[in-house]
């Protein structure tokens, strides 16, 4: 089952406007369907229902358009599922595709107010899976009744489809609104215009109190119109006009009224255009124009911004440069249009071309080796020599493209490759004191356009130009952070609050050459939306989600202008006692390495930094999985494995890589930590190539100078208002040679991301557009994948009847934190939950009493075990890693009196279990499973899905598998080998093959050794 948040109750009110009245016409479906509308109308309007089975199968999920998200009703009958299509409409054709628990009887019926029903279908031998019943009525509300189901359980329906003619209110088509770019007019108080798209009636829009005022909603391409809905707050509006626009320039009137009634005002409109505004000319009280919610209603137009993707992400032809490419011109930077003219030299016998171009992708193979941007996309297949794309390319730095010329007889022959760059930035232009000039930004506000302030140029020769034009000292502001406190620091510390970070970046306005700051902080797994961390996601192993999660968070990030994160890891985590092992990526080196491909392009927004991206930070060179914050151990051959995802994130064009603090054995004997290790950083550059910025973890301000000398270019977290240091001091002893040289870095990495011209986010209505239930629910998806069933006796799923009880317990149970690390935020109003609670509300559609830590008569127990949150030192002494007495003792004590024990395992890293292991009837292991963690645990535990996560590493069998008796935490008291994956319990044989396959570059089996749990555990069903 798929959890789907509320939002798709508001979506659904918003869109479904069929109440049909009439009797049921049996007819062929080809004649329906020749005039009935193609449209779902039933998407994404308001649905409500009967009951719900839990929270995770909400009536919305059943018109949200999402094939793995269902609505399930409770265990009884009769029972119903309605929509609101919010307008009259003629019902044609509804489409119910049933889940496995589906109705042997049920009726269709619609309405004209949801009280008197007139059925349009009805049956007592319903077959279940997809039916398509054609039916004949009119009405605003359409439901389904159950009246006999064909199981035990519920009704439940995976999607609920209504299909209308146009006779009587047609097809008014999705809520397109939700979520865009907005403008107002004005705005008073907290009521931002964004308040009004956010498909929340608790959060509103409220203008100044003056005429004329108006909302305008870009749609982000050319829309048909079909419907507006106006929710009013009490300031409502009696005169005002609807408008729409294809520049937001010039504006034609769809609706006008002057005797407007307030209150919810569903508009059946029609009109095309990208925006579309409400226009107030009269208001009907003192103050301004207050909306609850701004609606509108058709379909957008996406093909101007969606290029064709004729093929799958291809490596290029092995024999190229058979003919000539013409324009544009070898590493042109086209800065007039987003779609430049292809040209190329003809090929005798040619019956077509075939056009390839390296465009961004969301479904890259990411377990594959090799540079994403070297892939790519075929787009067209014209008969001419020439192509110019039918969708705008984004701003990019290298589009690469081939032409491969095919003849008659399917004899193909390839062009030469070349590259171009796209950059027609949209300026932003707010109040800080830099105006625009010829163009362009006048950082430096001379009244001229020096060639750094020109985004025309390329990015060396506006590098090479700022960099002559710096002072000593402002060179070396930029290999520093806290920006909050010195305005020509190169770096801010995120995470801050919208309008705190858009004060700083007003500031670094005002600064002598305005060069803007990149802010990044440690959210490392969700900036506001908190997904899984990447152990967790290791045992999902789904790397197309986890693009989606990365790009998720550079959305959520890119509203309010924070533009990187110190993240993610591309550490395999082999050593058991590793703290930070939770954040790494398991002990898999090739699951680490295409999980930290698909984070770091999805945070990117493609294969390559550019001017949509957010900086992704990768660490901990050069790998503490091997080792921890004190020494790495691997050798010469096991840093092979170590390495593997350091190159797959420079594979997808990660171009910012953290030293962590640990030293290495093998690369700098007897040497400092990673970040003022002149080899160490040397490996990195000579040995992986790497060219990118080298930024320090966050080191005292002691090391700057050395780290500096070493080789590193951004100084972590360092405060240049720091006690004891100056920079003059630093000056005196960093070469200006060394300095230049970092600071170039920094220049070019801040011209690539575009932030000379787009500086800023929105800091007022970026922050509606983050944890949209979208968001909400792709973190639920990876928490439900994540979380991994190591045992079950058949306890799981609960199958209780109405009116028993469990018993929820253990320390974890309630604790809101365990489920993350560092400083992402999240938003308890769209669902997330604590364990107990989660589960308190999933038993409730179960009819099933949910009591904490004891209560009468309990049929089972959930005890919530593990560690709180933490980050570098774990909750308890970590050559411990096995439950503490108290928490034992819960399990214990309920075995002890006969009740079934499910153990939910918050498990941040590889601990010993076998003393409790026997008295589990069941353990899920949870992991830190983002913000919602406590409804997918408690959408398993009921049955709502199926398991499918698998355990990220070993787990020990006794702790002397990873010391010897009464050990510490050294190399000599380890008995585990801190570099070697899958070697718990392992014989030195086993240790040895462990090694050879790694040195003959191969993957090594993940069976070796003896632990309790091997790796890749975890029942895959019930």
């Amino acid at each position: 089952m798929s959890f789907r948040p509320s939002f798709r109750l508001l979506v659904l009110a918003a869109a479904v406007a069929v109440a049909v009245a009439g009797a049921v016409v049996a007819s062929d479906v080809r004649a329906v369907a020749a005039a009935c509308g193609t449209a779902d109308v039933a998407a994404n309007r308001p649905a409500t229902a009967s009951s719900t089975e839990n929270a995770g199968t909400p009536a919305s999920a059943a018109v949200d358009g999402n094939a793995g998200t269902r609505w399930a009703s409770a265990f009884s009958d009769p029972q119903w599922l309605q929509v609101d299509l919010g307008a009259s409409a003629s019902v044609c054709q509804v489409v119910l595709n049933w889940e496995a628990a589906y109705a042997t009887a049920f009726q269709l019926q619609v309405s004209s107010d949801a009280a008197t029903w007139s059925t349009v279908y009805s049956t007592t031998t319903g077959t279940g899976g997809t039916q398509t019943l054609n039916v004949t009525g009119t009405g605003r509300y359409v439901r389904v009744l159950g009246t006999a189901r064909a199981t035990g359980y519920g009704y439940s329906l995976w999607d609920f489809g209504i299909h209308t003619t146009g006779d009587a209110g047609g097809d008014p088509g999705p809520v397109i609104s939700r979520f865009k770019k907005v403008a107002a007019s004005s705005y008073e108080g907290g009521n931002a215009p964004a308040a009004a798209l956010d498909g929340r009636t608790t959060t509103r829009w409220s203008s100044l109190a003056s005429d004329p005022q108006w909302l305008q909603v870009d749609l982000g391409g050319r829309a048909t119109i079909t419907g507006v809905t106006l929710n009013w707050e009490a300031a409502y509006a009696t005169g005002y006009r609807i408008e729409v626009s294809d520049d937001a320039a010039t504006w034609t009137p769809v609706y006008s009224t002057t005797t407007g009634r307030g209150g919810v005002e569903n508009l059946a409109v029609s009109g095309t255009g990208r925006y579309v505004r409400m226009y107030g000319t009269a208001r009907a009280t003192g103050y301004g124009y207050s909306l609850w919610e701004f609606e509108i209603l058709g379909t957008v137009d996406d093909s101007a911004t969606t290029p064709p993707l004729l093929s799958a992400p291809t490596r290029p032809p092995t024999t190229t440069g058979q003919f000539a490419l013409s324009a544009p011109a070898d590493a042109a930077m086209v800065t007039t249009t987003r779609r430049p003219a292809l040209s190329w030299a003809a090929v005798s016998g040619t019956a077509r071309y075939q056009v390839w171009i390296n465009v961004s992708r969301t479904d890259y193979d990411f377990t594959r080796s090799g540079n994403l941007i070297d892939l790519y996309t075929k787009v067209a297949e014209p008969t001419g020599t020439s192509y110019t794309p039918t969708w705008d390319l984004p701003d990019r730095w290298t589009y690469k493209w081939f032409v491969v010329a095919v003849n008659g007889a399917g004899t193909t022959t390839t062009s030469n490759i070349r590259t171009f760059s796209v950059y027609l930035p949209a300026l932003e232009n707010v109040a800080d004191g830099v105006g625009i000039v010829n163009g362009s930004r006048d950082l430096n506000k001379n009244g001229t356009i020096e060639p750094y302030e020109d985004w025309r140029r390329p990015v060396e020769t506006r590098v090479n130009d700022l960099l002559g034009r710096m002072t000593a000292e402002e060179k070396a502001y930029q290999m520093f952070y806290n920006a909050q406190s010195f305005p020509r620091s190169g770096w801010h510390f995120g995470p801050s609050q919208a309008p705190d970070l858009h004060a700083t970046l007003l500031a670094s306005s005002g600064t002598r050459l305005g060069i803007p700051f990149v802010s990044a902080g440690d959210t490392i797994h969700g900036y506001q939306t908190s997904y899984p961390t990447q152990s967790a996601l290791a045992a999902g192993q789904n790397y197309g989600l986890d693009y989606r999660l990365g790009d998720m968070q550079r959305r959520e990030q890119l509203e309010v202008g924070t533009r990187g994160v110190l993240g993610p890891l591309a550490e395999v985590g082999t050593k058991v006692l590793y703290p930070r092992i939770q954040e790494g990526n398991g002990e898999n080196a090739d699951v680490a390495a295409a999980q930290v491909r698909a984070l770091v392009a999805g945070l990117q927004g493609g294969p390559e930094l550019n001017p949509g991206s957010v900086l992704a930070t990768v660490k901990h060179w050069p790998g503490e999985g091997a080792g921890g914050e004190a020494l790495i151990v691997y050798d010469a051959v096991t840093i092979k494995y170590h390495m593997i995802p350091f190159r797959a994130a420079m594979e997808a064009g990660a171009v910012n890589i953290m030293p962590g603090y640990a030293g290495s054995s093998l690369l700098d004997p007897g040497g400092p930590g990673a970040g003022d290790s002149a080899p160490i950083l040397a490996y990195l550059r000579q040995n992986l190539g790497f060219t990118g910025l080298i930024t320090t973890d966050w080191l005292p301000s002691g090391s700057w100078v050395g780290a500096a000398n070493a080789g590193s270019d951004v100084m972590g977290g360092a405060d240049p208002g720091a006690p004891g240091f100056t920079m003059a001091q630093f000056l005196a002893n960093v070469p200006i040679a060394r300095i230049d040289d970092a600071v170039r870095r920094v220049l070019r990495l801040k011209f690539t991301l575009g932030v000379f011209e787009t500086p800023y986010g929105d800091p007022v209505n970026g922050p509606y557009r983050q944890h949209t239930p979208a968001y909400a629910a792709l973190a639920n998806q990876a928490s439900r994948e994540s979380l991994t069933v190591l045992k079950n006796d058949g306890v799981l799923p609960i199958r209780l009847n109405r009116g028993d009880n469990i018993v929820v317990a253990g320390p974890r149970a309630t604790d809101g934190l365990a489920c993350c690390i560092w400083t992402s935020y999240f938003h308890q109003e769209y669902g997330s939950k604590t364990i107990l609670d989660a589960i308190r509300a999933r038993a409730a559609t179960a009819g099933v009493n949910v009591y904490q830590d004891t209560g009468p008569a309990p049929k089972l127990a959930v005890v919530a075990v593990g560690e709180g949150s933490y980050t570098h030192a774990t909750s308890w002494v970590k050559e411990q890693p096995y439950l503490p007495p108290d928490q034992l003792a819960v399990i214990q004590n309920f075995r002890n009196q006969g009740i079934p024990v499910v153990v939910l395992l918050v498990l941040p890293r590889p601990y010993v279990i076998s003393e409790w292991n026997g008295l589990a009837n069941a353990i899920v292991v949870t992991y830190r499973g983002g913000e919602e963690m406590g409804p997918a645990a408690a959408g398993l535990l009921f049955g709502d899905y199926q398991p499918r996560g698998r355990l990220p590493w070993q787990l020990p069998r006794s702790l002397d598998q990873v010391l010897r008796p009464g050990g510490t935490d050294v190399p000599a008291d380890a008995t585990e080998n801190w570099d070697l994956p899958y070697d718990l319990g392992a014989t030195a044989a086993q240790r040895a093959e462990i090694r050879a396959r790694i040195d003959a570059g191969q993957s090594p089996a993940t069976t070796y050794g003896n632990p309790l749990y091997p790796y890749g555990a975890g029942l895959q069903s019930w």
